[in-house]
């Protein structure tokens, strides 16, 4: 213990090594680290000093984060006590730090630069236009397939190509193809990390979302790089919020509102202006955030700030990554935060239920997903308004809608019909049997 306590793996090592019978290969191939690394730190001629490395270590070996002086916060993302390469207050402290410094301090440029793994890549000497076209086009087709049918189909895809991608830090080219590769590279992890959040790799999230703010924040003279930060910044409130119907019982919607409100202030503080479709996705976001915190006049102001900004959208100024956001999309975003609103009032579950209704009927919307994303909700407000077999019933749509999906997060939110319906199951077979086939697809 006293030696974890100094981070000194080696005697660790060689534990591990006596009792498990592995060779140095076979547990750097087990932990991620080369053999060489392996034999250093048991001979005390090398140590781990980064502390991502410590924390991995420490995972992939399940050490109690407490040995290694990391604090154990009540209700943390690790239920087992687990180091997190990430925890969730660094990761504000990181994203704080990249967007409102100048310049960025040494620790959080490291930090901002790390990815969820390491992997060899061919180095390029030179790189030029056709690079950056290659790396946009790329994140293009990722983003297509993950909004359309989750992340869990080009996940390990978007981080293979960005860790690729990485081997042209070091080439040569012009001042403007490497601000434009920059942001290119923030968007492709920015979408990475969307696919890992998609998955439920939330600290694996955080580690791409901080990567591609601190590219975009290299891509400032790049005319998108503010709505780029802005848009990554949106996911992570995203992801934030989303947690408060997870394990961690800290105040996730105070937390999603101080990303957000981060998000404005890089709108009104950059180089360049934030475009009508970034600013329409702030007032969206803010909504969410009140929504779920059952400020109900907080939340439709920003609703109606969202279609005002909307309306003064100039078509040929939409970032590219923006461009599924119409009408109905639009639509679905009141929809959203209603919905949220109804879950922390019920007094507006009937306003909620009008609205979800009306984008679950849209043949409108630009991808089945965001359907599938709002019928649990559906289901979930009918049965709180007394109205069983409209929820049963969307309920059912709901698992057929998501089973074909690769969407490890939409798939949970079938767990939150199940636990709505719990008190209505004694008295209700259609219930009953609603939450025993929402036990089957969760299991799936």
């Amino acid at each position: 213990m006293e030696a974890l306590g100094r981070y000194d793996f080696g005697p660790v090592f060689r534990a591990v090594r006596r009792y498990s019978g592995l060779s140095q290969q076979q547990l750097g191939e087990r932990i991620g680290l080369a053999q060489k690394r392996i034999s250093e730190v048991e001979s005390g001629a090398g140590r781990l000093g980064l502390v991502e490395t410590v924390a991995h270590v420490a995972t992939a070996l399940r050490i109690p984060g407490a040995l290694l002086g990391f604090a154990a916060e009540p209700g943390s993302l690790e239920s087992d006590g687990e180091v997190c390469g990430m925890e969730r207050r660094n990761f504000l402290s990181l994203v704080f730090g990249i967007t409102m410094s100048s310049t960025l301090q040494p620790d959080i440029a490291r930090l901002s630069e790390t990815l969820p793994a390491h992997a060899g890549s061919v180095r390029r000497r030179e790189i030029g236009e056709a690079d950056a076209v290659a790396i946009e086009r790329l994140t293009e087709g990722f983003r297509g397939t993950i909004y359309s049918q989750g992340g869990g189909l080009m996940h390990a895809a978007a981080l293979a190509q960005l860790r690729a991608v990485r081997s042209f830090d070091d080439a040569v080219c012009t001042e403007e193809i490497r601000a434009r590769i920059d942001l290119a590279t923030a968007d492709l992890a920015w979408i990475a990390g969307w696919a890992s959040w998609d998955l439920e790799e939330h600290d694996q999230a955080r580690q791409l979302f901080a990567f591609g703010l601190n590219r975009a924040k290299r891509a400032e003279q790049h005319p998108r790089s503010t709505d780029l930060t802005i848009g990554i910044l949106l996911d992570a409130a995203y992801q934030a919020l989303k947690l408060r119907d997870g394990n961690d019982r800290r105040d996730p919607g105070r937390e999603a509102l101080r990303l957000v409100e981060l998000g404005f202030n890089v709108a009104n503080t950059s180089i360049h202006d934030a475009s009508a479709s970034a600013r329409a996705d702030l007032y969206a976001s803010r909504a969410w955030c009140h929504g779920s915190l059952g400020h109900a006049d907080q939340c439709h102001e920003a609703l109606n700030r969202e279609i005002d900004a909307f309306t003064a959208i100039q078509p040929d100024n939409v970032p590219h990554w923006a461009r599924h956001v119409t009408e109905a999309e639009i639509a679905s975003h009141r929809a959203h935060a209603l919905a949220l609103l109804g879950l922390a009032q019920p007094s507006f579950v009937p306003a909620a239920i009008e609205h979800l209704e009306a984008v679950a009927n849209s043949a409108d919307l630009t991808y089945a997903r965001t359907r599938a994303f709002h019928l649990p909700y559906l289901s979930r407000l009918c049965l709180l308004g007394g109205d069983l077999d409209s929820g049963v019933r969307i309920g059912q749509e709901a698992i057929t809608a998501i089973n074909g999906l690769s969407s490890r997060h939409t798939r949970s939110q079938l767990q939150a019909i199940a636990e709505t319906a719990a008190p209505f199951a004694a008295t209700s077979s259609d219930v009953a049997q609603l939450r025993e086939d929402v036990r089957v697809a969760v299991a799936a």
